[in-house]
């Protein structure tokens, strides 16, 4: 639009060749209609879009922190930690270099970076237009490629098949978490692996930024939603195994995680180091109180065939 460049041959683009788009804001035609009058600032249709109700105000009040690729970002140091942490568990299914990959729900891109310095070429999937401009510009002048989707898991753009599949905090915050799973397996070629994450109910119950007044949540479906805010689906670990079976997955390895990163133990645990996060989270992991209390579950699953 107006003086944007030309974008190079594709899609996906090459990251090297999207260097006169370092900072332009563009538009994209949304896979979802509603989103449009999302990121204008509307109000959302139903409970789960409140999350992009609330990324409108954040973007507009704390740049800064939603931006956390930027070194200078307050939030860098504890998301670059995180992304390890998550990336360490995966190790055995992460994706080859030159794999086609989904990075669904990716934002401005934590994980969309890491694969396009292994020559990956990805296809961005985020509901926010404000995050797949940052995630653009971010990717400008990298090695792989790149193409974005302003859409959302439940209306998945046709795709050629993928090697992989990365859905890193986004089943708790998605309307319909078995069409999601239904469309990724749509889109995954055979025996490829879903690399993905989910919140996990006591320790977000017990995380710094929970919302006071939810505690009695927890106890029901675990559903928290903050009207124009937020809106996250927590999960035990049977609620994961069922919502699996019900997509037709195989979940192929679970781990509880973020103890201290975003977790009860924050706080008390100060900054971490990658190395001295992964002592701890093992620490927690182990101990017959803290066990219970993890932020986060991460796994890995396939589509059964």
């Amino acid at each position: 639009m107006g003086d944007t460049p030309p974008l190079p041959d594709g899609p996906p683009y090459a990251c090297n060749a999207l260097v006169d788009w370092l900072g332009v804001s563009f538009e994209l035609p949304p896979g979802d209609p509603r989103l449009l009058e999302l990121h204008d600032g509307g109000p959302a249709p139903t409970p789960p879009l409140d999350n992009l109700v609330g990324a409108v105000t954040y973007w507009r009040e704390h740049p800064d922190w939603m931006q956390f690729l930027d070194p200078r970002s307050p939030s860098h140091h504890d998301k670059m930690v995180e992304r390890a942490l998550y990336l360490d568990f995966w190790a055995d299914h992460l994706p080859s270099e030159g794999d086609r990959v989904l990075d669904l729900g990716g934002g401005v891109g934590r994980f969309m970076d890491w694969l396009l310095d292994r020559q990956c070429a990805v296809e961005l999937v985020d509901p926010d237009l404000r995050s797949l401009w940052r995630a653009v510009t971010s990717a400008a002048g990298k090695p792989g490629a790149l193409d974005v989707h302003w859409t959302t898991g439940e209306r998945l753009p046709e795709l050629a098949p993928l090697d992989c599949v990365i859905a890193c905090e986004v089943l708790c915050y998605v309307e319909d978490p078995v069409r999601v799973l239904q469309n990724v397996a749509r889109v995954l070629k055979p025996g490829a692996p879903l690399l993905f994450s989910v919140e996990a109910r006591w320790g977000w119950a017990m995380g710094a930024d929970v919302h006071e007044g939810s505690i009695t949540d927890f106890f029901g479906d675990g559903i928290v939603h903050v009207p124009g805010d937020r809106w996250v689906r927590t999960f035990e670990k049977d609620d994961l195994a069922d919502l699996l079976e019900v997509a037709g997955y195989e979940l192929l390895a679970l781990q509880p995680s973020h103890y201290a990163l975003s977790g009860p133990f924050e706080m008390a645990a100060g900054e971490l180091s990658v190395d001295e996060a992964m002592l701890l989270e093992d620490k927690l992991r182990a101990h017959v109180v803290s066990r219970g209390l993890n932020r986060a579950w991460m796994a890995v699953a396939r589509p059964i065939r």
